[in-house]
């Protein structure tokens, strides 16, 4: 899976800006965070954590559940020696970070919770994170994502740079917007997948999406580059 330097690589091939001439690392750093961000509510991480009470009753803090974004579903009680089969299933509720069992008897100190929940990806080398979570037939959906987003960026900048054409920041602001279209669709709920902008092995983009880009840079005026 790659780092977050490989995949802004990535990105600033999609933006013909291998050099950092238009953007700074830092803004496709950002614009790969949102991308992310965007993506794990498509597709979040799927995690499993355990919690032993430390005192009789109901209510469990989950506040150990890092990144936790959703709750899935709860096991109770939970022994890792000898696990139930099937597993007991248990209704829960949420509020806040305290999880509350909805159970005949009152649960009892030293008994183990088990938890199946959602929470976001991660890119190894972002908000210092050491591994990459997002599956490597995925990365390419990210650095669509995070490309519309630094466009986006770049549209909102320009429209206060003096020397900057009045046209520029609405080519940009375009661009960026129909890329998004592309990475998920207009009300910006679909896969990109689904689509045709990501090839059979789920990783690269299709011919489709880089013709998709070659006609939005084209609409803005440029030129394609001859191969040497």
């Amino acid at each position: 899976m790659s780092t977050l330097a490989q995949l802004r690589d990535l990105v600033e091939q999609d933006l013909n800006d291998a050099g950092n001439a238009t953007w700074a690392t830092g803004d496709i750093d950002r614009g790969i965070e949102k991308a992310l961000r965007d993506y794990s509510q498509i597709n979040p991480q799927q995690a499993v954590g355990t919690i032993t009470l430390a005192s009789d009753g109901r209510e469990v803090s989950i506040s150990s559940l890092t990144g936790l974004t959703r709750i899935v579903m709860v096991w109770f009680p939970y022994d890792a020696s000898d696990p139930d089969f099937p597993a007991n299933w248990v209704q829960w509720s949420l509020w806040g970070t305290t999880l509350t069992l909805i159970v005949n008897d009152e649960p009892q100190s030293g008994e183990v919770v088990r938890v199946f929940y959602h929470k976001g990806h991660a890119i190894n080398g972002l908000n210092g994170e050491s591994t990459t979570t997002v599956p490597g037939y995925d990365e390419e959906v990210v650095v669509i994502g995070a490309a519309a987003y630094c466009a986006l960026q770049l549209s909102r900048s320009a429209i206060e740079d003096a020397g900057i054409a009045s046209e520029t920041p609405d080519y940009w602001f375009t661009w960026a917007l129909r890329r998004l279209d592309a990475f998920n669709g207009p009300g910006h709920e679909e896969d990109p997948r689904e689509k045709g902008y990501i090839v059979s092995d789920g990783e690269h983009p299709s011919d489709l999406a880089a013709q998709y880009t070659a006609e939005l840079l084209s609409q803005m005026g440029y030129e394609p580059v001859p191969q040497p």
